[in-house]
């Protein structure tokens, strides 16, 4: 079993290129921190911080951000690779159901797959995160420093040595991390029947839809509540108290919508393009656009993680400069007026996270690369031009940029609810500023890029004969 499994990984492996790539720079970003936690607790750098009269407590509170945003990346980014890992053999492995293999082979196989998998990309990025960890880390503990009351007064940092117990401990959680994504859609994957691989169709299975409504409800429940509560909950005398609990009261709700959509995606996916094809429909011109949606909930398992990563980069970015912008025009009206803002470093790691979670969309695209040529082959072979196909392609990528607006929505939508709410108890009315422009370049952006994936992994297959797509397929 493990030589085909290792040779399914090496027969397409171009595939699988985007996968490790993304699993390599999350763990880079996890050894970094795992450096920084270690050199900052180390003896040697806490009397040193000690006799400048520096709290050596303080350091590790400048990097929680850092850590929280690293933990949420790694967790979206590598559960996902790790579920469409397992989406993109399905097919594979019905056929070795239907060979005779066991329900506990094919789980075994799988987890051997994505394990290669995340060993090639966890083993580059925990060894790069060394080299990133001796040229940041020093610099941003003595930006840090400066930044303390009184500057950096006598401090003098020792000097900094990777630590291998850093190192073993990024390598661990890339690898663990991204298995665990592939712990339940493995299960599934094991579970389909032989039979499925002589029709041609691996069936979704339903089995888990009950657990994603009862966690993704019950986090969507977390942030209506926060939402409901702060719009009730009486105003604090003091402007400053009110305003920050606002803040930290609207990013809470937010994150929890965020979590919930994210959770509940290949559960509402259907919908939204169910919807989307009802409005289609009237018109004669889209009638490869009601293919489209058609082709994309029968791919929904892929789809899901397609859009997932995405609606939840873009939605918590919008969340977080909703949040700070109304903030700064809610204190400004308040007669608090704020210096102009700085907001280079959150647009630094909003960034990092965003461009992190559009890399993960890509490596699922590619995983399923096979699937497009083979479903363009049957498309052109029932009489589709390749015109017809480009069409597709573009309608296909419209309607996953549509899921993702529509669910970016979402935490916005939540979240500024609750701003709105309480910068009226503040003003007399209600403020919120949502960044609308940077949200529709965002949307867009994300519709080129799948659009541009998708075309690239099939056009080399767009003109040539269909049985040899099929067969490549």
């Amino acid at each position: 079993m493990l030589k085909h499994v290792h040779r399914i990984f090496r027969s397409d492996f171009r595939s699988w290129v985007p996968t490790i790539v993304v699993i390599g720079l999350v763990t880079t970003l996890i050894g970094a921190c795992m450096h920084q936690f270690v050199w900052t607790n180390s003896d040697g750098f806490v009397t040193a911080a000690t006799d400048a009269g520096l709290d050596p407590a303080a350091f590790g509170v400048v990097s929680v951000t850092i850590y929280v945003l690293v933990a949420v990346l790694s967790f979206f980014a590598l559960t996902v690779v790790g579920s469409a890992t397992v989406e993109r053999t399905r097919s594979t492995f019905a056929q070795w159901r239907l060979a005779g293999a066991s329900p506990r082979q094919i789980r075994v196989s799988l987890w051997s797959l994505v394990g290669l998998a995340s060993v090639a990309g966890a083993l580059p990025g925990s060894l790069l995160s060394v080299g990133l960890s001796v040229a940041a880390i020093p610099l941003f503990n003595q930006m840090a420093a400066a930044s303390f009351p009184g500057g950096i007064g006598g401090f003098e940092p020792p000097a900094f040595h990777p630590s291998a117990l850093a190192w073993a401990a990024s390598f661990s959680l890339g690898v663990v991390t991204c298995m665990l994504g592939a712990l339940l859609p493995s299960r599934r994957a094991a579970g389909v029947e032989p039979v499925e691989a002589v029709r041609g169709l691996v069936t979704r299975g339903r089995r888990g839809a009950w657990a994603r409504w009862l966690l993704g409800g019950l986090l969507l429940a977390v942030a209506f509540t926060l939402a409901f509560a702060g719009a009730l909950a009486p105003a604090h005398p003091e402007v400053g108290v009110e305003a920050t609990g606002m803040v930290n009261a609207a990013i809470q709700a937010g994150l929890f919508a965020a979590a919930g959509v994210y959770v509940l995606g290949a559960e509402l996916a259907p919908t939204v393009l169910a919807l989307a094809r009802t409005l289609l429909r009237p018109f004669r011109g889209a009638a490869v656009g009601v293919l489209a949606t058609r082709s994309a909930r029968a791919n929904i398992d892929t789809n899901a993680n397609v859009i997932a990563p995405l609606a939840a980069a873009i939605g918590l970015v919008g969340v977080i400069f909703s949040v700070m912008q109304s903030y700064q025009v809610t204190m400004r009206e308040a007669g608090f007026p704020q210096s102009s803002p700085n907001y280079s470093d959150t647009v630094v790691m909003t960034g990092l996270f965003g461009f992190v979670c559009l890399l993960t969309s890509i490596a699922v695209i590619t995983l399923s690369g096979r699937d497009a040529v083979r479903e363009q082959a049957l498309l052109r072979t029932a009489g589709m031009t390749p015109r017809q196909v480009f069409a597709l392609t573009g309608w296909q990528s419209f309607l996953l940029a549509l899921c993702v607006a529509v669910f970016a929505l979402v935490p916005i939508g939540i979240a500024g609810s609750l701003l709105m709410s309480r910068s009226a108890l503040l003003v007399g009315h209600p403020i919120l500023d949502i960044p609308w422009i940077g949200l529709t370049i965002a949307v867009l952006a994300c519709w080129g890029t799948v659009f541009l994936v998708q075309w690239v992994q099939i056009v080399p297959w767009v003109r040539r004969e269909n049985a040899l797509s099929l067969r490549r397929a």
